[in-house]
């Protein structure tokens, strides 16, 4: 017997759900009506919809707890936002997208994601994650498939993953699930290691650099210091703040926002990223 829906209905204020869902952080969300969006929280599938003052979020068996570690709608983003520089370029991120937030997701599904994110666009990462949960993933409810484990993925081939349309990212994901399996890194100890031992555990696995490490540690570990330079973002940090310098080296620009951007500089990351990408691409 199929367990009946339940709803959870939470009052928010300053809770922008649209850019958070769509700002690149997370793959697994569809919008499916205006303010609401179909998507999974960990292994249930879940819909959320904005309304005027609450969010409000239906799915079988929810844990409020969980829903609400995810989706962070208890964080205090004016503090957060208020250790942000204060800077021309800051202030347009934060006036576009006042109310984003930073969600909390399964490690190893954001491992697998960003694995998967090099080279690509956010629409084409969202289509490989749908092809791998309804190839691989356990189906939860009819339609519904949840994301694979690392322990499904490693007994898949790369050829099987190459369905999918991973191209070369096939062998990175399939070599990972198999570590992980292996008990090369544990991604649960990770957890309570320190951010920069965190990072070198994470980057022994396969396709796992600093980029994506760092996307990890924000997205899945809540390391809100943690800063991700992809391609968007550097060119935004040499558009917006080194706009004269001829020679700007990975070393300094890393250095730069590793100090300037504060204890919240993954927010700050996100709110540019968000802001570079949807808004003209060149932050002006």
């Amino acid at each position: 017997m199929v367990s009946p829906y339940s709803h959870l209905t939470q009052r928010v204020n300053n809770y922008d759900l649209a850019s958070t869902l769509n700002s690149g952080q997370a793959f697994c969300w569809n919008l499916i009506g205006p303010n609401e969006w179909s998507g999974w929280v960990g292994r249930t599938p879940v819909n959320i919809l904005r309304g005027v003052d609450c969010l409000r979020v239906s799915g079988r068996n929810l844990s409020r707890e969980a829903i609400a570690r995810y989706f962070q709608w208890d964080v205090d983003l004016s503090a957060i936002t208020g250790t942000f520089p204060d800077d021309p370029s800051m202030r347009k991120a934060l006036a576009y997208a006042p109310g984003l937030r930073i969600l909390r997701q399964d490690p190893w599904e954001t491992v697998a994601n960003f694995i998967c994110s090099s080279m690509k666009q956010i629409v084409q990462i969202k289509q490989i994650h749908i092809a791998l949960r309804e190839r691989f993933g356990v189906e939860v409810e009819p339609g519904h498939h949840a994301f694979p484990s690392w322990q499904q993925l490693s007994a898949v081939s790369e050829n099987e993953l190459r369905e999918c349309k991973l191209g070369f990212r096939a062998k990175h994901l399939a070599m990972a699930a198999r570590q992980l399996a292996a008990g090369e890194v544990s991604l649960e100890a990770i957890e309570s290691l320190p951010t920069a031992e965190a990072r070198e555990e994470l980057m022994k696995l396969r396709g796992v650099g600093e980029k994506v490490a760092n996307c990890v540690l924000l997205f899945a570990y809540g390391r809100l210091e943690v800063f991700p330079v992809d391609v968007w973002v550097e060119r935004a940090i040499r558009t917006l703040y080194f706009p004269r310098a001829r020679k700007l080296t990975d070393k300094r620009l890393r250095r730069f926002v590793g100090e300037y951007f504060g204890p919240h500089g993954g927010y700050a990351q996100q709110y540019l990223f968000h802001w570079i990408r949807t808004a003209g691409g060149n932050g002006k």
